[in-house]
């Protein structure tokens, strides 16, 4: 399609050429008129009529939602009017770069001309040790860190959009891998926890804050520190003693505002600290909570709360968390999540539930500000362009009051050039049909079974008679037709295929190999042995291929030896159990002692779902690491 877009700021032209080859397009002075307005009503208007068009908007990224609206629904009608309300003041996207997974430049200025397209104005890296504070070279070392002029040429590209780029740190706690080093002892509380009422913490700290600043014209910061569970109970509990954690947070907090007012930047910190101290389980989604009234009066001025709520599925409790943020002087920014961290798949069902009820509560709350979490824990196993569908969802909620089901497919669609159901199939991995995924964490089969022992099978228990072989056959004779077709994403249907035929043969060999072998079914176990488990072999060596060339084309080579040492694993425990039948079947050994031990549950006492389990070290064996 060929625009004549007539009235165009010079601000817009930069975004603009990097969005024509991506959505084939092209502006010329013989295409279609389009007038270009920019306007002070904080709205979006596209139309079409008599072969003249126009484009309004009010915020920079807000053309760009425009110009998708206006190329979608030109290549189907003649004559439209369309109008939104932006929702939000900020709608935003936090990738997470510190679970081993480092995204290239290009992946994220690939994410942003998505972004852009389906209008969000704000994107954060999470970057616990992975950019440079150049008098350090142990920090983020052989972890893939951005250099400084990673970061201002990723933030020079979101500037072409209108997607403000705010670096997003941890302060506090979630720094094991940099405090690994020994040079860091006398900074460290805990193994991850930075020790307070201590110089050389603030010095470090404003290192830190600095060098992770630098490289962005935001005046905006993310200092994190959330989940410090150690505070004030390792070195500094041995130095100094006991003493109440708020007072010691807020202490903390403090300091850090000492040195974000110095730098003359505006910082944000994720809020559970602040609600887990006053409950009696140290839980953070407590709404008995009760924080006492004169202590609300103690969190510095200027610095904004993040409610991080991933797992809650009712929108009464969204908006009660909010008000009780509220109590703490304004309205908190909203974090909510897209289901990338629970292990090689992804969970639509839990991102959809969670998102619709969150963000339903965050327009009748007025929450101004939201944002997208995509986390990678564990290694970061998922490819996080699975989220794309998840981002899609975030945006159509930031552009309408209520979110269109029709709407949001075709946006999905001609944004990303994605198929809808292809996607939401994949997310439907961990739904099998026994599988509880409404509980706050939901259950995650899929990668229990992947990297489960096939000889000690310590999910065997948990999953019998459940027809997990049939699950997996089913998911992938849906995405069967969608690797026939050339596709953009067909690298990613291929392995979400490759992984389902593997697990509709591992996720119930391991019963199998039991009831061979306890019933002395020698042939059965031979044939096991040297077809099934053979065919497993090579099924995964072709995912760990086809993971490592996704992984080398989107993220920093650093991290994936994790993966490497899974897979490899994997490929290991699997010969061996090949050679414990072998050695048996031919009588070098009297009897196969994995196999003589009785199957426990994973999770006794488990009266709904098939139990979750998301790390590795605690899946692949219970033996030491």
């Amino acid at each position: 399609m060929i625009l004549n877009l007539q009235g165009l700021p010079d601000e817009l032209k930069d975004g603009l050429s990097e969005l024509e080859s991506q959505r084939h397009f092209r502006v010329d002075g013989k295409g279609i008129p389009v007038k270009v307005e920019k306007t002070s009503e904080n709205i979006i208007e596209v139309s079409l009529e008599n072969n003249q068009g126009t484009i309004k908007y009010h915020d920079k990224v807000h053309f760009f939602r425009a110009l998708g609206l206006f190329l979608q629904s030109a290549e189907k009608q003649s004559s439209f009017k369309i109008e939104e309300e932006p929702q939000f003041t900020t709608i935003g996207a936090m990738f997470d770069c510190s679970r081993n997974a480092v995204l290239k430049p290009g992946t994220v200025k690939s994410f942003m001309r998505y972004m852009a397209l389906m209008g969000f104005n704000m994107m954060m890296l999470y970057t616990e040790d992975t950019y440079t504070i150049e008098s350090d070279p142990y920090f983020g070392y052989m972890r893939g860190r951005y250099t400084d002029s990673e970061l201002k040429e990723i933030d020079d590209y979101g500037n072409s959009f209108g997607i403000e780029v705010i670096p997003c740190i941890q302060t506090l706690a979630h720094l094991s891998s940099y405090l690994r080093w020994p040079h860091t002892s006398c900074i460290q509380d805990t193994s991850d926890v930075l020790l307070v009422r201590n110089k050389e913490t603030y010095d470090f700290i404003e290192k830190m804050i600095a060098a992770s600043t630098h490289p962005f014209r935001t005046d905006r910061i993310h200092i994190g520190m959330d989940e410090a569970h150690g505070l004030g109970r390792g070195n500094f509990l041995d130095q100094i003693g006991k003493e109440d954690r708020f007072t010691l947070m807020t202490e903390h907090l403090e300091k850090v505002k000492e040195i974000t007012d110095k730098l003359r930047l505006k910082p944000m910190v994720w809020s559970d600290m602040y609600f887990r101290v006053w409950s009696e389980s140290n839980a953070y989604y407590d709404l008995d909570i009760q924080v006492p009234k004169e202590v609300l009066q103690d969190i510095p001025e200027g610095v904004q709360l993040v409610y991080w709520d991933y797992y809650n599925e009712s929108e009464d409790f969204y908006r009660n968390f909010i008000r009780m943020h509220a109590d703490f002087g304004s309205k908190p920014v909203f974090a909510g999540g897209i289901w990338t961290w629970h292990g090689p798949t992804i969970h639509h069902e839990k991102t959809f539930i969670t998102t619709n009820a969150a963000l339903n509560a965050c327009k009748k709350e007025g929450v101004k500000e939201v944002f997208a979490t995509l986390w990678g824990d564990d290694g970061a196993e998922s490819n996080y362009y699975y989220g794309l569908l998840g981002l899609q969802l975030f945006a159509e909620h930031g552009y309408s009051n209520e979110v269109d089901q029709e709407k949001l497919k075709n946006r999905f669609e001609f944004c990303t050039g994605g198929r809808y159901e292809a996607f939401l199939t994949i997310g439907k991995m961990d739904m099998h049909p026994a599988a509880d995924w409404h509980k706050l964490i939901p259950d995650s089969p899929t990668k229990y079974l992947l990297w489960q022992d096939p000889l000690l099978g310590l999910f065997d228990k948990q999953i019998q008679n459940l027809d997990f072989n049939k699950h997996y056959q089913t998911i992938y004779q849906e995405l069967k037709p969608y690797l026939e077709k050339e596709s953009t994403w067909g690298t990613l249907y291929e392995f979400s295929a490759t992984l389902c035929s593997i697990l509709s043969v591992k996720s119930e060999i391991g019963l199998k190999l039991v009831e061979r072998y306890s019933n002395n079914m020698k042939d059965e176990l031979a044939e096991t042995s040297e077809i099934e488990l053979q065919l497993l072999h090579d099924a995964v060596d072709k995912l760990r291929n086809l993971h490592r060339s996704q992984w080398m084309a989107y993220n920093k080579p650093f991290g994936w030896e994790i993966l490497d040492i899974r897979y490899g694993g994997l490929l290991a425990r699997i010969d061996t159990t090949q050679q414990r039948i072998g050695d048996y079947l031919s009588g070098r050994s009297e009897r196969i002692d994995e196999l003589e031990v009785e199957r426990l549950y994973y999770e006794p006492g488990l009266k709904k779902g098939v139990g979750k389990e998301v790390k590795y070290t605690r899946i692949a064996s219970p033996n030491v690491f």
